[in-house]
C-alpha cells in the first residue's frame, strides 16, 4: 500500500448545507480484485465485499494472512485498481478522482514506507508538506505527535537508526500529521511490544472520540475486540459476517464457555472470543494462511 502519494490541495472551504447529509467517510460497494497467478490462471483475492464506516467508528477487517485484507486496503486507498466495484472516500470516488479523495486520508500500510534519508522530525514535516500544511504548523504537529508516540527523544536521529517497533510507531504518527478524517491502518501494531501497542490503541481511541473514522485490518483478536465498534470477518476474499464483536460472539457461539487443552491432560475453560468465531465460520485459525501475495502465486 502506498501511503506517500500526495493529494491535490483542497479547494476553498464551503459552508455545509444542513439540507444535504454529510457523506460517510468510507463506502465500499461490491469491491472485487483478481490477479493473474504465475501459471496464468486468475486468482480472485477479493470477491465482492461491501461495507461502510461512519464518523467516529472503528471498523475492523479480521482475518489471517491471505484472507484478502491487504488487497482490500490497497484497492480502498486507490493504489490497486479494482476488478469490479466502487470505493468512495468522503463521497469522492477514489478511482475516478484519487488525489482529491485522498486529501483527508491518513494511511499506515503494512509495509515500511519510511524514507531513511531524513531524521525522524524532518520525515514528519516533509510528509505534512505534501498536504500543503505550512511549515510552522507542520512542526507544531510533529512535536505533538512525536511526544504522543514516545518518540520525542528520537526527533533528530535518522530514521534508519530506529528499532523496528519505533519505525512502526513513526509510521502511524505520520499518518496523523495531516489531520485526516479517515484513517486506514493495515496491521498497525505488528512488531510492537505490549506497552507500545497500548500507546497506539490510546491514540486510535482519541482519534475516534474526535469524530475520525478508522478502517483497521488485524489478525489480533484482542485488538479487534478492544478497538472495533464493528468487525467484518474476512476469509478467502469474502466478508462472512459483520457486527459488533460481542454480537458476533453471541450470534455464533452463545454464552457457552470454551474448553481447551493447554497441555497434555490439563484443561481450562474460558469465555468465547472472536478467534473462536473465526474458527467456527471458516475452519481455520487467525494465525494460519499465507500473505495475499503468496496466496496468488
Amino acid at each position: 500500500m502506498n501511503d506517500l502519494l500526495p493529494p491535490d490541495p483542497p479547494g476553498p472551504p464551503h459552508p455545509p448545507d444542513p439540507a444535504v447529509p454529510e457523506p460517510l467517510p468510507l463506502v465500499v460497494e461490491q469491491l472485487a480484485k483478481s490477479y493473474r497467478s504465475k501459471h496464468g490462471e486468475p486468482f480472485p483475492a477479493v470477491k465482492g465485499i461491501s461495507f461502510t464506516v461512519a464518523p467516529g467508528e472503528c471498523f475492523g477487517l479480521l482475518g489471517p494472512n491471505g484472507a484478502g485484507k491487504s488487497t482490500s486496503m490497497n484497492c480502498i486507498v486507490g493504489f490497486y485498481p479494482p476488478t469490479a466495484g466502487r470505493v468512495f472516500l468522503l463521497g469522492i470516488d477514489v478511482h475516478a478522482d484519487p488525489k482529491r479523495a485522498r486529501a483527508r486520508l491518513g494511511v499506515c500500510s503494512q509495509e515500511d514506507t519510511l524514507d531513511t534519508d531524513f531524521t525522524v522530525f524532518d520525515q514528519m514535516v516533509l510528509y505534512a508538506s505534501f498536504f500543503r500544511i505550512p511549515e510552522a504548523e507542520a512542526e507544531r504537529r510533529t512535536r505533538h505527535l512525536l511526544e504522543r508516540f514516545g518518540l520525542a527523544h528520537k526527533a533528530q536521529e535518522p530514521v534508519e537508526a530506529l528499532s523496528g517497533g519505533m519505525r512502526r510507531r513513526l509510521q502511524v504518527a505520520r499518518a496523523l500529521v495531516a489531520d485526516p478524517r479517515l484513517l486506514i491502518l493495515d496491521e498497525p501494531t505488528t512488531g510492537l511490544d505490549p506497552e507500545a501497542r497500548r500507546v497506539v490503541w490510546n491514540v486510535i481511541d482519541d482519534f475516534r472520540r474526535g469524530g475520525g473514522a478508522i478502517l483497521l485490518s488485524t489478525h489480533y483478536m484482542q485488538e479487534a475486540e478492544r478497538l472495533c465498534d464493528r468487525v467484518g470477518i474476512i476469509h478467502q476474499g469474502l466478508i462472512l459476517d459483520v457486527a459488533p464483536p460481542a454480537a458476533l460472539i453471541a450470534r455464533h457461539l452463545g454464552p457457552a464457555t470454551v474448553r481447551e487443552e493447554i497441555r497434555p491432560g490439563v484443561f481450562w475453560e474460558r469465555p468465547p472470543n472472536l478467534e473462536d468465531v473465526y474458527l467456527k465460520l471458516t475452519g481455520t485459525s487467525l494465525t494460519s494462511g499465507p500473505t495475499d501475495e503468496e496466496a496468488r502465486e
